[in-house]
C-alpha cells in the first residue's frame, strides 16, 4: 500500500516562490546583516535536501537547522553554506559534528566540554553561540550563566564564541511586542556584560520571520527567517502590524511572499452511493441523495489530519470537492457529484492552486483549529518533494 502511494501523492515545491521570497526578505535587511534560512523539520515539510539547495541558490548566507543529523544531511547533499544547529545536541554526537563544518547553540557546559574536546581531535575549532533565556522560558541561560560559559570557552581549545542569540516568546502572537522589545533588551544587556568583561561577541542575533518583517532594529547580524521563506505569514497578527505600519514609517513593509508548497494525490476509485447509505468509519457521514464517490490513496498517516473529517475541501478540476466521512489511516472520500466526468487518476489538489481557487495552509488550518506551520510540517516526509519551475 504503502509504494502506491508514495506514486500516488506527492508535493511540488516551486523554484521561482523560493527565488521571491528570498529576494523579498533580502531586500529588508541591512547590507550587513545576514539571511539564516531555517530548513529544520524536514524544512518545515516541504524537504530537506532540495529546499537546502535551492534556498542557498536563491542567496540565502545560512541555513538553520534544529539537529545535528540535519546538519550532516545538510552536508550529504553538496551544500556548503554555514549551517547553525540551534536545538538540541547531544554530547555524544559531537565528534560526528566537528567534520561538518558546523556551528552549535550551547547553554550548558557538557556540551560545551565535548564540543572542544571533538574539535581538538578533529584539528577543527567549532564556533559556539550561547543562548540567552530573556523570557521564553525553553532553552537557554541567564546572564550569570552565561558569563560562565563565555569564561569556559575562553579557556578551551577546540571551540570559539561566535555569537550570543534568542528567541522571543510571542512576537508573532500579539499586536502588542513590548515584551518582545523587553527581551531583546535583555539580550542586548548580556551583550554589553561580556563585552565589559573583555569578551569579542562577533555576532548578536534574535529575529524570526515576523520580527525580520516587522521591526529592523531587531535584525542584528543575522536573521533567522523561517516560515516567512516558504511564502507563509507567522500569523494574522504579524499581517496585521505590517498593514498598520505601511505608509506610516520608513519601516512599513508588506512582502508579497509566495507559497512554495503544493500537495497533490490521484482519485484511486469513483464509486457511485445511493442515499441513505453511511460513509466511513463511525457512519459519521449520510448521504441525502445518490452521490457520486471519489476515494484518494493518503489518510492521517500521510499528514492528511482526521480533523478535516466532514469539514475539510479537496480541488478537483479547479471545483471544490468536499471531504466526505472520516479520513483513514491511508484513505480519504470526497464528494464529487458536481464535478464533471471525473475518472480514476485524476489529479486532486489538497494544498494549493487548482483553476481559480486556492486551498491554503492557513485555511486548512482553520478547519484543523490550528496553525500553518503544523499543516505543512506534518505531511509524511517519504512523500516525493518535486522540483518545479511553475
Amino acid at each position: 500500500m504503502q509504494n502506491h502511494v508514495r506514486e500516488t501523492t506527492w508535493c511540488e515545491i516551486r523554484r521561482r516562490a523560493i527565488e521571491n521570497n528570498v529576494a523579498l526578505l533580502r531586500r529588508r535587511l541591512k547590507p550587513e546583516s545576514l539571511l539564516g534560512v531555517v530548513v529544520k523539520s524536514e524544512a518545515y515539510g516541504h524537504g530537506l535536501p532540495v529546499c537546502a539547495r535551492e534556498f542557498v541558490q536563491a542567496g540565502a548566507d545560512w541555513l538553520v537547522v534544529n539537529a545535528a543529523d540535519e546538519a550532516r544531511r545538510i552536508r550529504a547533499c553538496g551544500v556548503d553554506a554555514p549551517v547553525y544547529v540551534c536545538g538540541y545536541v547531544s554530547p555524544d554526537e559531537a565528534e560526528d559534528l566537528a567534520g561538518v563544518d558546523v556551528r552549535v547553540v550551547i547553554y550548558d557546559e557538557e556540551l560545551l566540554e565535548a564540543l572542544a574536546h571533538a574539535g581538538r581531535k578533529s584539528g577543527e575549532t567549532i564556533p559556539v553561540h550561547i543562548k540567552i533565556e530573556t523570557g521564553t522560558n525553553r532553552q537557554g541561560v541567564g546572564p550569570e550563566k552565561a558569563l560562565v560559559l563565555a569564561r569556559r570557552c575562553a579557556e578551551l581549545d577546540g571551540v570559539t564564541l561566535e555569537g550570543l542569540t534568542t528567541h522571543y516568546a510571542d512576537i508573532e502572537d500579539t499586536r502588542d511586542h513590548r515584551f518582545a522589545f523587553e527581551q531583546l533588551a535583555r539580550l542586548e544587556e548580556v551583550e554589553k556584560v561580556l563585552k565589559n568583561e573583555g569578551f569579542e561577541v562577533p555576532m548578536v542575533h534574535s529575529a524570526n520571520s515576523a520580527a525580520t518583517i516587522l521591526y529592523p532594529r531587531t535584525h542584528g547580524d543575522l536573521v533567522r527567517v523561517g516560515i516567512a521563506a516558504y511564502g507563509l505569514w507567522p500569523s494574522n497578527e504579524t499581517y496585521v502590524v505590517a498593514l498598520q505600519k505601511e505608509g506610516k514609517s520608513e519601516n512599513g513593509f508588506i512582502p508579497e511572499l509566495e507559497p512554495v508548497l503544493s500537495w497533490k494525490t490521484r482519485v484511486v476509485q469513483v464509486k457511485t452511493v445511493k442515499a441513505g447509505d453511511f460513509i466511513g468509519y463511525g457512519r459519521s457521514h449520510r448521504a441525502t441523495h445518490e452521490m457520486k464517490l471519489a476515494v484518494l490513496p493518503l489518510g492521517y498517516f500521510e499528514g492528511f489530519d482526521r480533523r478535516l473529517s466532514n469539514v475539510g475541501h479537496t480541488l478537483v478540476r479547479g471545483i471544490r470537492a468536499p471531504i466526505l466521512g472520516r479520513i483513514c489511516m491511508n484513505m480519504t472520500m470526497i464528494d464529487v457529484t458536481h464535478v464533471p466526468n471525473v475518472a480514476k487518476g485524476d489529479e486532486v489538489t489538497l494544498l494549493g492552486a487548482s483553476g481559480e481557487e486556492r486551498i491554503s495552509a492557513e485555511q486548512m488550518a482553520e478547519w484543523m483549529g490550528t496553525i500553518n506551520y503544523e499543516v505543512v510540517t506534518r505531511i509524511l516526509p517519504a512523500l516525493p518533494r518535486k522540483l518545479v519551475e511553475d
